[in-house]
């Protein structure tokens, strides 16, 4: 399968995505508040604050709407170009979109900041952050909510603790009913994946050492080069870094991350999950794209929030099919988008049900859930961005992608041995819908 008529040698499909890769920007960089350790201080110690009271840098607008102007022209000359066929096209429209509507989302959060047209900016913000990272499914936060309320047994409440959950109860008021029940794989289907992935990734998963338990950063480094020396056809190399506290890959310097600033040694388990996360996944499909040159656009993880759906989903996915059990990640986040998206909370309140939930639920902190609801509040401190929705939905979808699947010959090849590729398919996506009724494609 080839995306474009160009060999690797010729340049004008890589100018072409050199152009692309030139609009990319994240929110996040903009939209950080320069204050956020003094605002999350005060904010916990005032419960009178509805919200932390947040200072931002100034932004460059003229340079924000100068990036959206190439945006449109490059979108303009993708559409009518005839050298690209369909996988790379899409590719470039969803990439460029979601540049757009990353820019628009810090133009419509500086507009409301500087109380500059309120209303408009709000609905403008809402409307980037459904494009960019799709919408809120009620039903499934409704079902998450019931879940994690339920899983609370109060017969085992401690009596200092009983103000706190009725406390809770009362702030959540009445819940919504879920009418459709949320995806959970089959525990078959689980162990079924599970046995798939050790059959294509053993001789990598052999590399781990018989009878040892706990391994060092430097330990697991030594492990991953190991594998990517005998197993894997690629230059990448593992190296410790004292200042991450998560592993991951930098595919453009060709670095796998080991973080080294983590408390504590890595379990056996541990050790398993991340080479399945950092190697199996994100460098044998980065490699299997390299390894053909007619690919050169799946050699990347592209299309933003999109991309990070796929990739990331497929990553965790494969974290749980090894271990054998599936397990909900990142279901906070979820609920703290929902009690701000469908129940209509403030920062204030949010951060209130929230802290309450997680206590009995998962033992967080004030800090840590201040620090979940910061992000789904992010840029504004009124308006809600559902960002974090890929999370939890990344992984949902994979399994769904995969129960549909399992019983294809080439599931495998498609998940691991094409590229960084999209097989979500998000060509019908909210992001693409959206970028037809504003007009920024056809």
């Amino acid at each position: 399968m080839q995306i474009a008529n160009v060999s690797g040698k010729d340049g004008t499909f890589y100018e072409l995505m050199k152009a692309v890769d030139s609009c990319r920007l994240s929110y996040v960089d903009y939209l950080r508040p320069a204050n956020e350790a003094d605002a999350m201080k005060e904010f916990l110690a005032d419960e009178l604050l509805s919200r932390p009271r947040y200072d931002y840098d100034e932004i460059d607008i003229e340079k924000l709407k100068k990036k959206r102007a190439r945006i449109q022209y490059l979108l303009r000359e993708i559409q009518v170009r005839d050298d690209l066929m369909d996988d790379a096209r899409w590719s470039f429209i969803k990439d460029l979109g979601q540049s757009w509507y990353q820019t628009e989302l810090i133009l419509a959060a500086n507009d409301y900041n500087q109380n500059n047209g309120r209303l408009e900016a709000a609905k403008r913000f809402e409307r980037a952050g459904d494009a960019a990272f799709g919408r809120m499914h009620e039903d499934t936060f409704w079902s998450l909510m019931r879940e994690r309320i339920g899983g609370i047994d109060t017969r085992r409440i401690r009596q200092k603790d009983q103000d706190i959950y009725h406390e809770m109860i009362d702030k959540i008021g009445v819940m919504g009913r879920n009418h459709k029940k949320r995806y959970i794989p089959r525990p078959e289907l689980v162990r079924e994946f599970g046995r798939q992935l050790k059959a294509l990734f053993g001789g990598i998963l052999s590399h781990v050492p018989e009878g040892k338990d706990e391994f060092t950063p430097a330990e697991v480094a030594s492990v991953f080069n190991e594998i990517i020396k005998t197993e894997l056809n690629t230059d990448f190399e593992a190296v410790v870094n004292k200042e991450h506290l998560t592993a991951s890959v930098n595919a453009s310097k060709k670095k796998i991350i080991i973080p080294g600033g983590r408390n504590g040694n890595y379990s056996r388990n541990e050790l398993e999950s991340i080479i399945m996360h950092e190697l199996c996944v994100h460098t044998v499909r980065f490699a299997s794209a390299r390894a053909n040159g007619s690919l050169p656009i799946l050699a990347q993880s592209r299309s933003g929030a999109y991309s990070r759906l796929t990739e990331e989903g497929l990553a965790k996915v494969c974290e749980q099919a090894l271990d054998g059990r599936y397990d909900d990640l990142s279901i906070v986040r979820y609920l703290s988008i929902g009690l701000a998206q469908v129940c209509k909370k403030d920062f204030r309140e949010t951060f209130e049900i929230l802290w309450r939930i997680e206590h009995f639920a998962s033992g967080r902190t004030k800090e840590d859930c201040f620090s979940i609801v910061q992000r789904t509040f992010r840029g504004t401190g009124v308006l809600p961005i559902n960002a974090d929705l890929y999370y939890y939905r990344g992984y949902a979808l994979v399994w769904q992608y995969i129960d549909e699947h399992i019983k294809d010959e080439n599931l495998m090849s498609v998940l691991f041995l094409s590229g960084k590729n999209d097989f979500l398919d998000q060509k019908r996506s909210t992001l693409v819908r959206i970028m037809r009724e504003d007009k920024l494609i056809d």
